[in-house]
């Protein structure tokens, strides 16, 4: 709980700089992270792999990791950093990675990746479609992706389907790491089904825009509902001065 509170304090204080990356705090380690593109430089790429060690740290008994990053309210961020850390963990730190479009309502990252939204998710559950057409190539090494399918009437009825957890079952046997992009918490419920399902959560929040009654209401419903908190993003930071100015106060 401290963690969301310092974040959230952070944010108020800066939110009149301009923006120029994340702040993210998983485990015990704080990491800044950078542009919103899958074409990363350097000092983002280390931070993501940074990122990427704090969570295989926390979660040492797990042989493949399913990590799902969830906001409180839409325009977070959560599916930009689903994407770069899913990308960068497989590209640069050659982890066989799965990148899962959770957010069944608004999915967008077929539309990242320039691929078909169809066979996904609400194929495989509402109409037997084999795991094997969903999957697809995005064309970034080790990566693969799982987009949401035909669009659902019923959300949390699909992901609360008992062959959602076949097939994370499954995906444990072919991945590393899974990651999985959710919708918001607060206005929809299905994100609290999928936390019960993953090793791991992360709390993306946007500086100067997530309230802290927000993310303190997102806390209680994953405490609720069992799931394991790993840690909180802050999204969307600002600087008064240049950050490398910044980095020696």
């Amino acid at each position: 709980m401290s963690k969301i509170t310092d974040a959230m304090d952070r944010s108020r204080r800066e939110q009149e700089r301009p923006v120029v990356g994340a702040d993210a705090t998983v485990g015990s380690a704080p990491v800044v992270f950078g542009a919103s593109r899958v074409g990363l430089p350097a000092s983002d790429i280390e931070a993501y792999q940074a990122l990427g060690s704090e969570v295989f740290l926390a979660l040492p008994d797990a042989p493949s990791k399913i990590i799902m990053l969830v906001s409180a309210e839409p325009g977070a961020g959560t599916t930009t950093m689903a994407r770069e850390f899913a990308s960068t963990l497989a590209m640069n730190g050659e982890v066989k990675t799965l990148l899962i479009d959770g957010n069944l309502r608004k999915p967008v990252l077929h539309d990242v990746f320039g691929i078909q939204r169809t066979p996904g998710i609400s194929d495989h559950v509402l109409a037997d479609a084999a795991l094997a057409d969903c999957l697809r190539d995005p064309g970034v090494p080790n990566l693969t992706l799982l987009p949401a399918g035909r669009p659902a009437v019923a959300p949390p009825r699909i992901l609360a389907d008992p062959r959602i957890d076949g097939m994370l079952s499954e995906f444990r046997d072919r991945f590393d790491l899974i990651v999985i992009d959710s919708a918001p918490l607060v206005p929809f419920a299905e994100g609290v089904q999928l936390s019960r399902k993953v090793d791991g959560v992360v709390l993306v929040i946007r500086s100067g825009a997530t309230k802290q009654a927000q993310a303190q209401r997102v806390l209680a419903l994953l405490d609720d509902a069992g799931a394991r908190v790993l840690g909180s993003v802050l999204n969307g930071r600002r600087f008064y001065i240049p950050r490398f100015i910044y980095d020696r106060l």
